[in-house]
């Protein structure tokens, strides 16, 4: 089944997001988006922002969308969204999600990745940033680049691709960029090509490599290569981190960071959630019954990319049986004033909890709840009074899980949703 299709149907529920609103602004037939074209004219004059993909600005990126015939070359952002996740908190590389915009009209998105070679022993007390000694140790790839359809053939691929190309020379002292993309998409060959990128391997899917001058004057803007000594003329917002080490400990710092693992290796237990089980997680449905109910599981994937920059605390975990993932755990640790009369007082909240279709009626659920009960009990994120959890009207199957525990109803909360506490939580 296409997972998506389970998406575009659903009833999304963001944190800031009333119920009831789509992670999508708007339904897609297919899986995938593409690249821009490149019809050989290059746009010029107004300078564009780059505008780096938090959780102010999250949903947006979902505006920004492909041709049909483009979506069999690249995957959906949501799930680049949900790899980026995965890879912070893996400390695999450093996504770096930009969308683009030409004064204030959106154009389109890209991203670059930052991954380290073996440079050394990590750790947060190494000092952050890098110097251009170190350089050679950073290796650089052009993830993905989409111009919405409606900007495509005014050359503004070529504008990105040129820009970024250089913000990341100048910002990292890099001296290679790669890119890859599949032999058939001949407008990504076109784009690559125009702004100097060489092929390096091709077959189903092609490598490109460009390399930097960073002295002399062998290149220049317009030739086949770019330079270090030439500065980028759009605005970057500036990335608080230069590293995926430097980013890694500052949300352990924040206490944002997941266990390696929750619970006994036999049994239901919480786990970081791996690359891996980025892949099976995000093929996990939800029964038919519960998908007006409950967000998919790609979705809340994803917005944990988000999270990752929220002021409060949201940790994800995957749920595990065993040495097999079973579904999606996530702990908020924050004010609780989206529930009724708890105003500014901290709250562990049980923010979402799923098992895939094919693993419930194991009693798997039931068994996540305890754990996460007798998890919080110990306060490992910081001082709380109240556990809560809040349920959208009519799912009865979730209330009554909740009520075996000793949560009771006490209210709604802002979103209109059932808002119940654990009375048997004690401090």
């Amino acid at each position: 089944m296409n997972p998506l299709a389970s998406i575009t149907s659903a009833k999304i529920h963001w944190k800031k997001t009333p119920p009831g609103a789509s992670i999508f602004k708007k339904e897609y037939e297919v899986e995938k988006a593409g690249s821009a074209e490149y019809d050989g004219n290059v746009h010029g004059g107004v300078p564009m922002k780059f505008v780096h993909v938090t959780n102010e600005n999250f949903e947006d990126i979902f505006e920004v969308s492909a041709k049909y015939e483009q979506w069999q070359y690249v995957k959906h952002h949501i799930f680049d969204m949900v790899d980026n996740y995965a890879a912070i908190v893996n400390e695999a590389y450093l996504p770096i999600p930009f969308l683009v915009y030409e004064e204030e009209r959106l154009i389109g998105f890209v991203q670059v990745n930052m991954r380290e070679g073996d440079s050394g022993e990590g750790g947060c007390s190494r000092e952050e940033g890098y110097s251009r000694e170190e350089s050679h140790s950073l290796f650089c790839e052009i993830r993905k680049l989409i111009v919405h359809e409606t900007e495509q053939n005014r050359g503004y691929g070529t504008k990105i691709l040129r820009e970024v190309t250089k913000w990341a020379c100048n910002k990292f002292g890099i001296s290679i960029m790669t890119a890859h993309y599949m032999a058939e998409n001949q407008a990504a060959d076109r784009l690559f090509s125009k702004v100097g990128f060489r092929k390096r391997r091709t077959g189903d899917h092609v490598t490109v490599v460009i390399e930097f001058e960073t002295g002399g004057n062998k290149s220049g803007p317009g030739d086949d290569t770019l330079a270090c000594k030439y500065k980028e003329i759009s605005e970057f917002t500036e990335i608080p981190y230069r590293n995926i080490r430097d980013f890694a400990c500052r949300i352990k710092a924040l206490k944002k960071y997941p266990q390696g693992r929750i619970g006994a290796d036999e049994g239901i237990h919480f786990r970081k959630i791996s690359m891996d089980d980025c892949r099976q997680i995000t093929q996990m449905q939800l029964l038919e019954s519960q998908e007006e109910y409950v967000m998919p599981f790609v979705d809340s994937l994803a917005q944990s990319y988000s999270d990752l920059f929220e002021s409060e605390i949201t940790v994800t975990y995957a749920l595990y049986n065993g040495n097999n993932p079973v579904g999606l755990m996530e702990i908020y640790y924050g004010r609780g004033s989206d529930f009724p009369g708890l105003n500014d007082r901290p709250v562990y909240e049980l923010f979402r909890i799923l098992v895939d279709k094919d693993s419930q009626g194991k009693g798997y659920g039931t068994k996540a709840v305890q754990l996460f009960l007798d998890y919080v009990k110990e306060k490992p994120l910081g001082e709380a009074e109240d556990v809560v959890v809040s349920v959208v009207e009519g799912n009865d199957a979730a209330l009554k899980l909740y009520e075996k525990f000793g949560f009771t109803v006490f209210g709604r909360d802002k979103y209109g949703h059932t808002a119940l506490r654990c009375s048997r939580f004690s401090a």
